[in-house]
């Protein structure tokens, strides 16, 4: 794994954007997929056409700027497909939020770039009475992490398929997987998930959602705890994820530091 000086914040915004392109492009990669991947430029396609699962993840085009812009959007828009385009801080242009909204990408949220070392973590509490967490590593909770996802992004019935089929690149419980899962289950039901990317220089946080009859349990700070340990177990110094502004607090609680913004926007107006 690749050494991060944690002291400088350049160093740790280059690791904020690389995991999450190392992680966002695995979709890329799936069956009846496309992966577009130049130093430049980094975009995925997938044949489900909602948000996310379509989407610009890097962006820093020099030259012929607004021909490459028109381009990618050109593609998406003859799929008749959803698609996202993420602002991160080594995007170029810097005007490129504006270009984008001059072509109607609509903005939808800032996402936080967060990180912390993996020294003095806090202990993981145990669940709640009835609670269980469990890491995914057989048939049967891989199936149900597939269900699960597909709650939370509202994929529709005759996607749920193809998706558990594109998100089979994850490799979950597989031996030699960068990618790892952990969810809460109740009463025999996963109720909450987080997952975990384990990249060049840092283990990534992905995925943490919970289902609303179990909110308010600890159970993503549980989870997310729960990753944390393990990639601290298996070498790692250094943690970063992106944050809603509605989760920053909860990271916050757990050690994490804001370095830098994303911005995100979307060919339609959506909650995530």
């Amino acid at each position: 794994m690749r050494e991060v000086n944690t002291s400088d914040r350049f160093a740790l915004i280059s690791e904020i954007e690389q995991n999450l392109w190392e992680t966002w492009s695995i979709y890329g990669r799936g069956p009846e997929c496309a992966l577009h991947d130049r130093e430049d430029i980094l975009w995925f396609e997938t044949p489900i056409p909602i948000i996310p699962y379509n989407g610009v993840l890097r962006f820093r085009v020099k030259e012929r700027t607004d021909e490459e812009i028109n381009r990618i959007i050109r593609r998406f828009h003859s799929r008749r497909v959803q698609f996202t385009w993420l602002v991160h801080p080594s995007s170029f242009p810097p005007d490129l939020a504006d270009r984008l909204q001059k072509r109607g990408m609509k903005y939808i949220e800032p996402i936080h770039g967060m990180a912390r070392t993996l020294a003095n973590l806090p202990d993981v509490p145990l669940p709640p009475k009835g609670f269980e967490i469990r890491k995914i590593m057989d048939e049967k909770d891989t199936t149900a992490f597939f269900q699960f996802a597909a709650w939370r992004w509202h994929i529709p019935e005759e996607y749920t398929e193809l998706y558990g089929a594109i998100a089979a690149g994850f490799q979950l419980g597989k031996p030699g997987a960068k990618a790892h899962m952990w969810q809460a289950w109740h009463e025999g039901l996963p109720v909450a998930k987080a997952g975990m990317y384990l990249g060049s220089g840092s283990a990534g946080i992905h995925g943490v959602a919970t289902r609303p009859e179990a909110c308010r349990r600890g159970l993503a700070g549980i989870l997310t705890l729960t990753a944390l340990h393990e990639a601290r177990n298996a070498g790692y110094h250094l943690a970063v994820l992106h944050s809603t502004p509605m989760a920053e607090r909860l990271y916050q609680s757990l050690g994490f530091a804001t370095v830098a913004e994303f911005h995100l926007f979307g060919s339609q107006e959506v909650h995530v």
